[in-house]
């Protein structure tokens, strides 16, 4: 019985059919019929019991699957929109150095900056994110540190512990993944002048 399923399959297979509707429902009316003829014969309960425990189990375990590949699909495709949302906020809030004017427009560029490097910051440190998410940004955050140096010289040398209370985030993040600044990022020229006052 099994091996007549097994040449009506097969048949199905190598024939003509080009409609997957049309297979699957003669698969179906295949087993089917195979079911029905099955039940005929004698099955003892027990192995009856053991066929249908592993049908179950089978079931289960692609079900399992295609549930775990989906979420994570879905999560890969999340974490990439969230980088690119992220990567896309620091790059906007870099361009406005050009249209800085003031040392409160400065403040605030400043200000803005360093508190989305804490929400990134923040999120990375308590496992809201992956790690890899925070760490691709490490260039931002050394740019942070030297926002945070200007802040420095400009407010007041005791800035540093106002930082600390304002971006704890921040300095955390820095220090856990060793970011240092990068001697390539310069502060707008806004900025620097104001530092040579």
């Amino acid at each position: 019985m099994i091996i007549i399923a097994y040449q009506q399959i097969k048949t199905i297979s190598t024939g003509s059919y080009t409609n997957n509707h049309k297979s699957m429902r003669n698969m179906f009316d295949i087993f089917s019929t195979a079911y029905l003829q099955s039940i005929s014969l004698p099955i003892e309960i027990p192995v009856l019991a053991v066929m249908i425990s592993s049908v179950t189990m089978t079931i289960f375990a692609i079900t399992l699957w295609i549930t775990w590949r989906t979420t994570k699909e879905n999560t890969r495709a999340t974490y990439s929109q969230l980088l690119r949302s992220f990567h896309e906020d620091l790059t906007k809030r870099l361009e406005k150095n050009t249209v800085l004017q003031t040392t409160e427009d400065c403040e605030r560029y400043a200000n803005d900056y360093l508190n989305t490097l804490d929400e990134i910051a923040f999120l990375t440190l308590n496992n809201k994110i992956p790690t890899e998410i925070g760490t691709y940004l490490r260039r931002f955050f050394g740019y942070g540190i030297i926002i945070i140096d200007w802040y420095d010289k400009m407010v007041s040398a005791d800035f540093g512990r106002i930082a600390k209370a304002n971006w704890p985030n921040h300095f955390e993040f820095c220090k856990k993944y060793n970011i240092q600044k990068n001697p390539d990022d310069k502060l707008p020229k806004i900025m620097q002048d104001f530092n040579k006052k």
